[in-house]
């Protein structure tokens, strides 16, 4: 450490830090404002704000003249540095364990920290927002940039957390948000193809899961699904690199083979076939898919070192990741299905199961976000040709006008049909309308908003609107026509119930 760094530290240790924010409105009083160029705004123009908002200090990649100190270093990635050595590298004390994949990142992190908490003190940070230790901490991204990470970092630090288990995007690992964190486990679920807006093309978003297996720490454990049309790549990049956990529900050359299955709507029951002994598994999660995830969890928890034996009777407890494939029974015999499924994979896998076990029809809800606006013909058109009855509606917008939305989900869609369509831009209304449709043996799909209590309507993501949430716009609905909900299968487990930090 030369003796520029040297002197940084020492002023911030002279300061009561709180945390470290890079957006100016966010900043609370003693926290220190982090100052960056970015491509479309240079936050430096913000550092009067945050102090003004009570940051105690300002990091800066040039000198500034403010009222309180002004640290300045010759880059955003030296800033990073200085916290990672201000805060102590506390990722280094902590097991990370990364899951990346087009599906199954949340219900696998969700689910598989529930499960380590059984055994001690662990953390999640995805989806869902990050949570431990009894709190919820919200998140913008579904993978936070580097200095909130480090922020949390520190936090579970002081906590005792001893393991995290973390949804890593494409996005964070092209944008290397998480090149500070070396992983004990990655857990890829498979390999779709999704945010091409971003990626231009899926190529470029196959090598940014693949990146995850780059941050394994040496003699960390990869788990690969073997049934994913990518698992050729994924095999080829962790050679010679790592150990590898596979699992398949077709293979049975796969570390973990489940034959036998059967699954439902409201669980899955299979066969687990692990180093020539064979286990039965009952599991919470319901459909197909969710045998894939439920091996993936179990794969994770091995290459922990936990006894398969051990591994399996935590299992038996898990619940289901909230909103994601919840199924809530109405008092009229018809179900609802409330479930995160946003892109085109997600959606095809969830029809795939809905079909097998449905006795009458299928109505749809659901809305495509501002990013999505590239996909959203063929999701209008598959959504379209698996329902009886669709409703369009509003999910994160993200300044893209609505009605352009609406204009490419229905520009697939046949203009001559007897199949129910309409386009609500309210999406407690749309509900309310999709619940008159349904009787008993219908299942009705709520689609893409999870348990999501907020729209992004314009593209600044610190403006979120206010939303009711997918299950309580339910239960108005429901209530509105005199009928219930007969049970919640995860209720209980959202993560608004817990302390918000």
């Amino acid at each position: 450490m030369n003796s520029s760094h040297r002197q940084l530290l020492t002023s911030l240790a002279s300061l009561p830090v709180k945390e470290f924010k890079t957006h100016s409105q966010k900043v609370n009083p003693g926290d220190v404002f982090v100052c960056r160029q970015g491509l479309t705004w240079d936050s430096h123009l913000s550092a009067e704000d945050a102090i003004a908002r009570g940051a105690c200090g300002v990091i800066a990649n040039r000198p500034l003249d403010l009222s309180v100190p002004c640290m300045v270093t010759s880059s955003h990635s030296t800033s990073i540095s200085l916290i990672n050595q201000f805060y102590a590298y506390p990722q280094d004390k902590i097991k990370h364990i990364g899951v990346t994949g087009t599906n199954g990142k949340t219900t696998v992190a969700y689910c598989l920290n529930q499960l380590l908490n059984l055994k001690g003190k662990s953390a999640y940070t995805g989806t869902l927002g990050s949570s431990f230790d009894d709190a919820y901490y919200p998140l913008d991204n579904t993978t936070p940039d580097a200095i909130t990470l480090l922020n949390l970092f520190h936090a579970m630090e002081k906590c005792g957390v001893s393991h995290h288990v973390m949804e890593v995007s494409s996005h964070a690992l092209s944008q290397d948000r998480v090149t500070h964190i070396d992983f004990d486990i990655v857990i890829i679920t498979n390999i779709g193809s999704d945010h091409l807006d971003y990626h231009k093309h899926r190529e470029d978003y196959i090598q940014a899961k693949l990146r995850l297996i780059d941050r394994l720490k040496p003699g960390g454990v990869a788990i690969a699904n073997l049934d994913d049309e990518q698992s050729l790549s994924v095999m080829e990049r962790c050679r010679s690199r790592c150990e590898v956990i596979t699992f398949s529900c077709s293979d049975e050359s796969a570390d973990l083979y489940a034959g036998t299955v059967r699954s439902t709507c409201s669980g899955s029951q299979f066969s687990l076939n692990y180093q020539g002994k064979e286990y039965q598994v009952t599991s919470s999660l319901p459909f197909l898919f969710n045998v894939e995830n439920s091996l993936a969890i179990i794969a994770s928890m091995l290459g922990l070192g936990m006894p398969i034996k051990e591994v399996l009777a935590l299992f038996e407890s898990m619940l289901p990741a909230p909103g994601r494939s919840e199924v809530y029974p109405l008092s009229n015999g018809a179900t609802v299905i409330l479930d995160y499924a946003h892109n085109y994979d997600s959606l095809s896998n969830l029809y795939r199961n809905v079909l097998e076990h449905k006795t009458g029809k299928i109505v749809t809800v659901i809305g495509v976000t501002g990013e999505r606006l590239a996909d959203a013909d063929d999701i209008g058109e598959l959504c379209f040709e698996h329902s009886d009855q669709l409703v369009l509606t509003t999910d994160n917008p993200l300044g893209v006008n609505q009605e352009d939305l609406f204009k490419a989900l229905t520009s697939k869609l046949p203009l001559n049909s007897n199949k129910a369509s309409a386009c609500i831009e309210d999406r407690l209304l749309a509900i309310k309308v999709a619940v008159t449709e349904i009787q008993s043996g219908d299942v009705l799909l709520l689609c893409g908003k999870g348990h999501e209590k907020y729209q992004y309507i314009t593209s600044n993501k610190n403006d979120a609107k206010p939303y009711v949430g997918d299950l309580d716009a339910l239960k108005i609905a429901v209530e509105a026509i005199g009928l219930q909900v007969v049970t919640g299968l995860t209720e209980s487990e959202e993560p608004a119930d817990l302390t918000v930090k």
